[in-house]
């Protein structure tokens, strides 16, 4: 009896255990469970769908095949028009850019590079022979089957031959797309090409003629606090960077920064190169130092901006492609950028998205955005309340003609000079000037750089 009894008990706990209320998880692990999850689309007290689709994330974009514009200066330069400079910047408020930009870490100045391929053995030596229309560009010996080419000029027409041992090997050609030419110098960085926009008339602004970016002094190769960071001694040029200099056909380089020993505002003159060093690295290349510094703080007091724009059209019409950089290639840079770009006819909304380029640059480890909209505090220059932006004109071309022209009395352009560059920076046939634009007896180009030939060009670089 007692053994049926306990029989009894037993099979009565085995029914009654699958009905129980089991026991009560701890507090957190029951409220993450009975918590709805905001990204799982089911939010609804009855557990459905609650028919609201949850948006995609910002996709970053890819430039074309074949295009020089990297992804990043795609999607900016492509993202929409500015109404005036100064507005918000698409590097802050558009998700697509942002996006395409967080992608590579907000560093992208240089182009897109062009691969061509063969077929053959990869532990060979090949030549590579690359041409314009007017001739051979340069060759390069290669091992490998590929080879990458930068630099390259947007609707030029370049053709190339592989080659073993003087036998070819493949030939043929191709024509990048793109319109904004990042320009890549090996121990340098946010370099670009000032051709490539709309200037006056609807007309593009040529390429291969005017280059804006950082420092061309090389790598310091001293010790910090040791060695004289102002000695050239300890400046080292790598090969890669003359070669770059030589097939771009940089022929005159003008510095902005401070004379040496005078500087004293930067803690980091030996990495950061905020000196000039008084001279080019580069053999055949004119070189011109104009410390342009004070000139973004007091526009209407110093003339520097004159001075590197008279400069440059000097130098350009000597045939001589020029390179003009600071430290970084950002504010006086972009101060002079805006100038040359605003004389030419760029709109405001272009001459915005030119200066913001420098957002990508690669020279800075950490993100440094350079956006319109918070310059005008410090530099007067750039500002639209203060600066070159208040000058008379019924056009911002007509005022940057105006600085040019009649701003100052020790350096004046005459506007003879001005419609030539003008003209021929945009290819115009006839330009003509404000009713106002002089000619002087005595002007920059004449009695601060030299002699004029007076004469166009015969020959240009990028053809």
């Amino acid at each position: 009896m007692k053994r049926m009894f306990g029989l009894f008990v037993i099979l009565s706990i085995i029914c009654f255990v699958p009905f129980c209320k089991p026991a009560e998880a701890p507090a957190q692990e029951q409220q993450e469970e009975e918590t709805p999850n905001p990204d799982d689309g089911n939010n609804s007290e009855e557990g459905g769908d609650t028919g609201e689709d949850t948006p995609e994330p910002p996709q970053a974009v890819h430039s074309p095949d074949g295009s020089v514009e990297n992804d990043i200066v795609y999607a900016y330069v492509n993202a929409g028009e500015y109404e005036k400079f100064g507005e918000k910047s698409f590097f802050s408020s558009d998700p697509v850019v942002k996006a395409t930009a967080d992608l590579y870490k907000w560093k992208a100045d240089d182009p897109k590079e062009t691969v061509i391929s063969w077929e053959g053995d990869a532990s060979s030596e090949y030549t590579v022979s690359i041409s314009k229309p007017e001739g051979l560009w340069y060759e390069e010996t290669v091992k490998g089957t590929s080879y990458s080419i930068t630099n390259l000029i947007p609707g030029v027409t370049y053709s190339y031959t592989v080659s073993l041992s003087g036998s070819p090997v493949k030939a043929d050609s191709f024509t990048p797309t793109g319109k904004i030419r990042m320009v890549n110098i090996p121990c340098s960085w946010n370099y670009r090409d000032h051709g490539g926009w709309t200037g006056l008339e609807g007309k593009s602004i040529k390429y291969g003629w005017i280059y804006r970016g950082g420092c061309l002094c090389g790598v310091f190769t001293g010790t910090d606090g040791t060695d004289d960071p102002y000695s050239k001694d300890f400046y080292e040029v790598p090969d890669s960077m003359s070669t770059a200099i030589k097939r771009i056909g940089i022929k005159a380089e003008l510095d902005l920064r401070d004379y040496p020993k005078q500087t004293g505002v930067w803690g980091d003159e030996h990495s950061a190169h905020g000196i000039s060093l008084m001279e080019t690295r580069f053999e055949g290349v004119d070189f011109m130092q104009i410390m342009t510094d004070y000139a973004l703080y007091y526009p209407f007091q110093r003339s520097a901006f004159v001075q590197d724009m008279a400069w440059i059209i000097y130098e350009v019409r000597k045939g001589c492609p020029v390179a003009y950089h600071c430290r970084s290639g950002a504010d006086r840079t972009g101060g002079l950028g805006l100038l040359i770009g605003g004389l030419l006819g760029m709109s405001q909304s272009d001459l915005q998205k030119d200066y913001e380029l420098t957002s990508i640059s690669t020279e800075k480890k950490e993100k440094k955005l350079k956006l319109a909209n918070n310059i005008s505090s410090s530099y007067q220059f750039l500002s639209t309340k203060k600066g070159i932006f208040t000058v008379e004109g019924d056009t911002f071309q007509e005022k940057c003609y105006r600085y040019l022209n009649q701003q100052f009395e020790d350096v004046r352009i005459n506007a003879d000079d001005l419609d030539w560059f003008i003209k021929f920076m945009l290819g115009l046939d006839n330009y003509t000037h404000p009713s106002w634009a002089q000619n002087y007896d005595n002007n920059a180009l004449e009695d601060v750089f030299g002699k004029k030939d007076g004469s166009a060009l015969d020959t240009d670089p990028t053809k």
